[in-house]
Parts: structure tokens; C-alpha cells; sequence
């Protein structure tokens, strides 16, 4: 969302069609060289048309491309690589012009105004973006030029382009997290080493019930299993003097994350973002993404002490 399109795509300004060069041709063969028995008059006549048909054509879209009025909204969330559909709103009244999405740019779709709809869009980079820039071109009413004008539309609220995560393992470490493993992740950390018997009391799960105990005193006996031990990882993404490796290191930063949270373990996540050092506790692959998104070069955060650590960059 933030390059330019290729160099030959120009964006913006007044452009002749292919039906205005062809005019305009004709004007200056008429002009410079009329037929020996055409009457002075009629040159004139056919001359001051085809001047008149480019002004006409010139001059209408400049000013019709200028009444139409764009606004737009994007999805927060998505990956590179993913085609966004970017919702557009057209104020105004015009009967029929072309829009796309730039940066990069896109197909040009066929609009009128007012009127909304939506309008595809590529994510081809990482990163964070206020700003969604919208090209509109008029070639109403006689085809011969083309009118342009780009619009720059401040979104709502910042669109965060995270990295496609590469696929990666991860081998469950031992990490010292405070109040023991998360609540929605401790099912599948139980433990599976008996402590010590007690007696049966409604609730307990009926596969901790130790039956040769029960059996020997007559009365139900559940095992006590120690709590499961937490596990998790201290991700460190330093993006650092990274050149080319830059987004493929955001890349298989995302997929270590990934790895981490599908698999049930704690997952700090080390950073740097425009504000300087981040390190803090991330919960599902979607808040994963977004710090990585936001990741920049520069210093990451340190890693809680006592924590299995993975560095990934620099």
C-alpha cells in the first residue's frame, strides 16, 4: 500500500486518447495541407469544428473530474499478498467515469457518482498504513482526453499488513510464567504425574478416579496430579541491518509466533516499532501479526528473564 505503480502507468493529470490523436492529426493534415479544390471557406468551417470538438473534449473533463468527491475504508487486518476490497463512497454527479486503488496500482473499474461500492486492492507490502490513495478519471463526453485526479483518503483507522508466516516447528521449553499457564492453554498442558489419592468429590473428572484404591477401602478414590508445568517462548524479531532479508525474517518471525500459540505455550514477542523497544505477551496469531506489522528496524525489546529465547534477524 505504499509503492508506486510501474513507471509507464502514469497516474494523475490530462492525457490524449488514442481518438484524440487521431483528431488532433486531422486538424494540423487540414490545416497544412488541404485539398486543392476544397473552398477556403469550408477549411475554415471544418478546421474551426475539429478546435472546437477538442476544446470541448479538453476542457469538460478537467472540470467534471474535479466534482467527484471519494472516501474509503479498508480492513484493519491482512496479510502480503492478500487482495483487499477497499470500500469506496462517490459524492457528486457524475453520470460515468473509471476509478482504481493505487499504490500499487490497480484495474480500473467503471463508476458513477454518487453513488458506493468496492474496489480491489492488493497488499503487497508489510507494514502500517494510514492511507489508501484512489485515482478517478474522466473521459466524458467526447472520449478525446483523459482527465485525472488522485485522491488521498485518510482512513479511519490504520490498515496493519502483516507478513505471511513461513511455516515452522516449535519444541515446547519450560518458561517462568507468572500464575502458571493460561487458562485457555492449560487442558493441553496437563500434568500427568500423580501427587498424591483423596477422596471422590462431585466434580472430579471420572478418568481420575484410581480404582485399586477404590476397591481396597470401598469408597471412590480420585488421583491428585501436579499442575501441568508451563511452557512457552520469547520470540526476538531484530529487523535490524536485515536488507534484503528484511521481510523474510518478519516472515519466519510470524511463523515462530504461529508455532507457539497453535501449539497451547505462553508467547512473548520481542520488537521494534516507531516508538522505540516493544516487549509484551501476545495472546492469538492475529495480535502476532499486527506486532509484526508494525515491527521496524532498531533495537528489539529484551526478553523476560528465565525465558527459552529464539532470535530471529540481526
Amino acid at each position: 500500500m505504499s509503492r508506486k505503480g510501474p513507471a509507464f502507468d502514469k497516474v494523475g493529470g490530462l492525457r490524449v486518447t488514442g481518438l484524440g490523436t487521431v483528431v488532433g492529426l486531422a486538424l494540423v493534415v487540414t490545416l497544412m495541407r488541404p485539398p486543392p479544390a476544397a473552398d477556403a471557406a469550408v477549411v475554415a468551417v471544418v478546421a474551426g469544428a475539429m478546435v472546437g470538438i477538442l476544446v470541448i473534449g479538453a476542457v469538460v473533463p478537467m472540470v467534471v473530474v474535479r466534482r467527484i468527491g471519494v472516501d474509503a475504508k479498508s480492513p484493519r487486518d491482512a496479510n502480503v499478498g492478500d487482495n483487499v476490497l477497499i470500500d469506496v463512497e462517490f459524492t457528486g454527479r457524475v453520470t460515468r467515469f473509471q476509478a482504481r486503488v493505487l499504490d500499487p496500482t490497480g484495474d480500473w473499474r467503471q463508476a458513477s457518482a454518487p453513488s458506493s461500492g468496492q474496489l480491489p486492492h492488493l497488499a503487497d507490502r508489510r507494514g502500517l498504513f494510514g492511507a489508501v490513495r484512489v485515482e478517478v478519471r474522466v473521459t466524458a463526453p467526447l472520449g478525446i482526453v483523459a482527465a485525472s485526479r488522485v485522491h488521498t483518503v485518510l482512513l479511519p483507522y490504520a490498515v496493519e499488513i502483516a507478513p505471511r508466516p513461513l511455516a515452522v516447528s516449535w519444541v515446547p521449553s519450560p518458561a517462568p510464567v507468572s500464575g502458571g499457564a493460561h487458562p485457555v492453554t492449560r487442558p493441553a498442558m496437563a500434568g500427568d504425574l500423580v501427587r498424591s489419592v483423596r477422596p471422590y468429590v462431585p466434580g472430579d473428572p471420572a478418568n481420575l478416579v484410581h480404582w485399586p484404591s477404590s476397591a481396597r477401602t470401598g469408597t471412590l478414590i480420585v488421583r491428585e496430579l501436579e499442575p501441568p508445568l508451563p511452557v512457552g517462548q520469547a520470540i526476538v524479531v531484530d529487523l535490524t541491518g536485515t536488507g534484503t532479508d528484511t521481510e523474510r525474517a518478519a516472515a519466519y518471525g510470524l511463523g515462530a509466533a504461529r508455532a507457539v500459540i497453535v501449539a497451547g505455550g505462553e508467547l512473548v514477542l520481542c520488537t521494534c516499532e516507531a516508538g522505540g523497544p516493544v516487549t509484551g505477551p501476545v495472546t492469538n496469531v492475529l495480535d502476532a501479526g499486527r506486532r509484526l506489522a508494525r515491527a521496524v528496524p532498531g533495537p528489539p525489546g529484551r526478553p523476560p528473564p528465565g525465558w527459552p529465547v529464539v532470535e530471529i534477524g540481526a
